[in-house]
């Protein structure tokens, strides 16, 4: 790390906060650099707003400036057909709901109209049934956007998106569509307004949403996520000489859940003094047991060469604005791991779901929760390779009648009673020593499960989702 950085860092696992003081409120983002300042545009779920804009000069200290997009903004269609609805009326036309959803905002400024608009994804309020695209625009970058109305591009379902705009001005809109299988490129008009052409379909049935564009050195480069709703995943990158020419396959970028995130946008940082280009990823932490305590990650894209792209953890990143990104620095990490089950998608828990306080304490699976510390491990290995598994104070052990308990930890070798066997494809089975498996069992719809041994022949994958896998991931 330079010592003699003299700029503020971004901080990863602090609560990002405005001047206000108030949690900074632009998830699905996008940001857009404009005299000076980084203009960041994202959702704001909260009373009738739809889209706030912040800004910053170093990325770092985020003044709010309004909220662009709400229900009560003004609305005037265009040239091709559109719904102009903001507040839809429920399914027996009794009433209006809580407005739409707009989710994914992205806003480019338009050199030939000296407009900004902004495009999104736009949904009833009630279902993600109508799948729809929808554009706003303004004279001014944050200033009151007239919404435009929402439609289905070429008659396409359109969920997450993102915008472009090449060297030469002209802009493209990508989305998911066929429920999700799909990515479509669309060639927008020169004012940004309409589709002036479906131009490609990347990846086709391969389930990819949450998009994102750069070029680099005459590259582009797209990464995006798998479709596993509020749960992080494994991101992806791939590459293309021709924006809409053939792409190369999709390639892993981060850990198994991206650090815990969602694409949401990336940053080209131009240093002023050396000509020099840094890009910085910005990903949405959603929590999946409330939506408003969702956070964001910053980190540092490096390329190892002009057709590769890599994404590794930071805590923290300085940038300058006359330089880029300067330094960064990687603490030592936390030490502790979160067990997802990948068969149920919950993750492992030390408690009860009962509140009996008197009730013998068990493992369970959980829906994820970035505060909850039970489901936050330790993982201590012995001589002989065998590990213990560790919460806080109380270690998982085999109780009467083969059920699994948690018992203070001790400082001996037999509470080393764990085998983790990692698969072919990543994962890993926690065994026992006599041969069986922690499995799990329960509704995922209701976000919760139990843990039990059983015999590992018993499950075999090609029945569907395998019970007895678990994936280890690093709490950041």
């Amino acid at each position: 790390m330079d010592v003699n950085v003299k700029c503020e860092a971004l901080v990863n696992i602090a609560p990002l906060m405005d001047r206000n003081g108030d949690p900074v409120h632009a998830h699905g983002g996008h940001m857009l650099c404009k005299d000076g300042y980084y203009y960041w545009f994202g959702e704001n779920r909260r009373d009738r707003r739809k889209v706030s804009c912040y800004r910053s000069m170093d990325l770092v200290n985020w003044e709010w400036r309004k909220d662009v997009l709400t229900l009560d903004s003004p609305v005037k269609t265009i040239y091709h057909r559109t719904s102009l609805e903001l507040e839809p009326r429920d399914a027996e036309n009794r009433g209006f709901g809580t407005g739409a959803v707009i989710e994914r905002p992205k806003v480019l400024y338009n050199e030939l109209t000296g407009r900004f608009v902004m495009w999104m994804h736009w949904e009833n309020g009630r279902d993600y049934s109508d799948a729809r695209c929808a554009i706003a625009d303004c004279g001014t970058v944050d200033g009151e956007y007239v919404f435009r109305g929402s439609f289905n591009p070429v008659g396409n379902m359109s969920r997450d998106c993102t915008l472009f705009q090449d060297d030469d001005g002209t802009a493209y809109f990508v989305s998911a569509a066929r429920e999700n299988a799909d990515l479509i490129m669309y060639r927008l008009s020169p004012d940004y307004l309409s589709i002036e052409e479906q131009v490609k379909t990347l990846w086709p049935g391969q389930a990819r949403e949450a998009p994102a564009l750069m070029k680099r050195h005459g590259v582009y480069f797209l990464i995006s996520s798998a479709c596993t709703g509020w749960l992080p995943n494994q991101g992806a990158y791939a590459w293309a000489e021709q924006l809409t020419g053939r792409w190369s396959p999709l390639m892993p970028l981060g850990d198994i859940t991206t650090y815990d995130s969602q694409p949401a946008f990336i940053v080209p940082i131009a240093g002023k003094d050396n000509n020099q280009c840094s890009y910085l990823y910005v990903g949405d932490r959603w929590d999946p047991t409330d939506y408003y305590a969702s956070s964001y990650v910053f980190l540092p894209l490096s390329f190892p060469s002009d057709r590769e792209m890599s994404l590794d953890w930071v805590d923290r990143t300085w940038i300058d604005p006359c330089k880029g990104i300067v330094a960064v620095e990687c603490g030592t990490g936390s030490g502790l791991f979160r067990m997802k089950s990948v068969g149920m998608e919950l993750y492992l828990a030390s408690g009860n779901h009962s509140i009996d306080p008197d009730e013998v304490h068990n493992l369970e699976v959980r829906t994820l929760s970035y505060t909850d510390k039970q489901q936050q491990w330790r993982v201590d290995y012995g001589r002989d390779g065998a590990a213990r598994l560790r919460n806080g104070e109380m270690t998982v052990a085999i109780g009467s009648e083969n059920s699994l308990i948690l018992v203070p930890t001790l400082d001996q070798e037999d509470q080393f009673l764990w085998l983790l066997t990692e698969t072919e494809e990543g994962s890993l089975t926690i065994g026992s020593r006599d041969g069986r498996v922690l499995t799990v069992a329960g509704e995922k719809r209701n976000g919760w499960g139990c843990v039990s041994l059983e015999p590992k022949h018993l499950h075999d994958p090609r029945l569907g989702g395998d019970p007895q896998l678990f994936q280890l991931i690093s709490v950041r």
